[in-house]
């Protein structure tokens, strides 16, 4: 009887499991796209807007609402409240020059036509999270004087924000813009956050930011404009990409500006931008060019940044007060410019890398020389060049002072050029028989080199002969000059 119990109670459990997935579909057929039941309600615009003259509150949940809703100029400000969530709009929706008195609510909607909001003013809370714009959304010269929210919002087509304005916090978190969306001449007074957004084609020109910005992990798949953007307080793009070209030409930075770990695709040109605080690029990558001509640097940071082997640094014409970043980033990258480097030199010795300044100022004058003409300034560069690196490398100078003992102790061995006095106390080089036919050896002929080149004087019991005398006198005065450059290059090294 037990086992009989059992299976029966097994047979009930998999029915009830069969009829609870007969219903999930049943109510699946019966759901729209959207998730929302194809048999919600039909509300008539026209009706919408009758309630909406009345000064009654609406408040409706998952209904559809069909023909053309246009509430235009002229009418009297919307002084109720108005809550349409989870619902649909099938015609155009025209609200221009509309002011809203009390909260809007039209969160999870879906307008399936164009939406205009051109010249209203929102009052109270403006709330658009969900919300799904399936053809143009003009929010162009709007006002919002409470928040507004655009969390997880979605514009399929293009979109506008133009000249709007926020007066409370505007928060596009997640929010997805498909097409081309602008917000040029827009100020946001408060708190903003694009955190997570996707863009495609974005211009933010003369975009005004008073309050904190925040572009964190956004996705910038087109190009993004923020040229002549004031960002008056700090603005966060970390971990950000920008798949196309980035242009923040001529903006403003007053605060922090945090570009670490973004992904730059394509060009980034910050020409003319000027950064009142810290600039922070740490861990950065740039797989096109850097373009900072004629900005203005507080402090930037390059620190763990990494370039393309293609991509090059324009720095000309740059002002800055403090650049960290390695030489070791900048050295095959960096745009000549005579000034730039200077500025860069002036910038390591202030940062203390003496090392990095030196080889920044090498390259300096390396460069400078391969493109002069030929002329009496590029052979003493040639001269500086190979005597002591441009006064900055001193290993030079120690090879040649080093180079030049042993090539005439060379020479003084192989050619005879040196002897001894036969009798030690008689000075009769002179005399052919006192001199021995037997070369000298090289150790003697290195240490009559050495004593040469640092004291222009011959050794006790050796001299010169013929016309090693004149090749003697030559490697003392190329000794007095190498020792005395050996000497100002090792101080310039050592004391700074």
């Amino acid at each position: 009887m037990g086992p009989l119990i059992t299976v029966s109670r097994q047979h009930v459990l998999h029915m009830a499991i069969l009829l609870l997935l007969l219903l999930g579909e049943a109510l699946s057929e019966e759901s729209g796209i959207d998730g929302t039941s194809s048999a919600s309600p039909a509300i008539a615009a026209q009706d919408i807007l009758a309630q909406i003259r009345s000064g009654e509150p609406l408040d409706y949940n998952n209904v559809t609402i069909t023909g053309e809703l246009d509430l235009g100029p002229g009418e009297e400000p919307v002084r109720q409240s108005i809550r349409i969530i989870n619902s649909r709009f099938q015609g155009p929706v025209k609200i221009e020059g509309v002011t809203f008195a009390e909260f809007l609510d039209l969160r999870g909607c879906i307008f399936r036509d164009d939406v205009s909001f051109i010249k209203s003013r929102f009052l109270g809370d403006a709330k658009f999270a969900g919300a799904k714009f399936g053809k143009q959304a003009d929010f162009a010269e709007t006002y919002f004087q409470g928040p507004a929210s655009f969390i997880s919002t979605s514009f399929q087509n293009d979109s506008s924000f133009g000249s709007a304005q926020f007066d409370g916090d505007a928060v596009f978190l997640d929010c997805n813009f498909a097409s081309d969306v602008d917000f040029n001449y827009a100020k946001f007074l408060r708190s903003v956050s694009f955190l997570n957004a996707n863009f495609e084609d974005v211009s933010f020109f003369e975009t005004q930011f008073t309050e904190q910005v925040t572009f964190r992990s956004a996705q910038f798949k087109g190009n993004a404009t923020f040229a002549a953007t004031r960002f008056e307080s700090d603005v966060l793009f970390r971990a950000g990409r920008f798949r196309k070209g980035s242009t923040f030409g001529l903006s403003s930075f007053g605060g922090l500006a945090d570009y670490g770990n973004v992904d730059f695709n394509k060009t980034a040109f910050f020409g003319g931008v000027k950064f009142a605080d810290l600039a922070y690029f740490a861990n950065a990558r740039f797989n096109g060019d850097l373009i900072l001509e004629g900005a203005r640097l507080y402090s930037m940071q390059l620190d763990n940044a990494t370039f393309n082997e293609r991509s090059k640094i324009n720095l000309n014409s740059t002002d800055f007060s403090k650049f960290v970043v390695h030489w070791s980033i900048l050295q095959n990258r960096i745009v000549y410019n005579g000034a730039a480097y200077l500025a860069l030199v002036k910038n390591y010795k202030s940062l203390e890398w003496f090392d990095e300044a030196d080889k920044c100022y090498y390259q300096y004058r390396r460069i400078g020389q391969d493109q002069a003409a030929w002329g009496w300034d590029k052979l003493s560069d040639i001269i500086s060049w190979l005597s002591c690196g441009y006064g900055v490398r001193v290993s030079y100078t120690a090879f040649w002072c080093l180079f030049t003992i042993l090539i005439f102790g060379l020479i003084f061995w192989a050619g005879k050029g040196m002897s001894k006095f036969e009798i030690e106390g008689m000075e009769l080089p002179g005399d052919p028989r006192m001199r021995p036919s037997k070369r000298v050896s090289f150790t003697d002929a290195l240490y009559f080199s050495i004593a040469m080149f640092t004291t222009s004087q011959a050794p006790v019991n050796t001299y010169p002969v013929g016309v090693y005398k004149h090749l003697a006198m030559a490697e003392g005065i190329l000794g007095w000059f190498f020792l005395g450059l050996f000497v100002v290059v090792l101080s310039a090294v050592l004391i700074r």
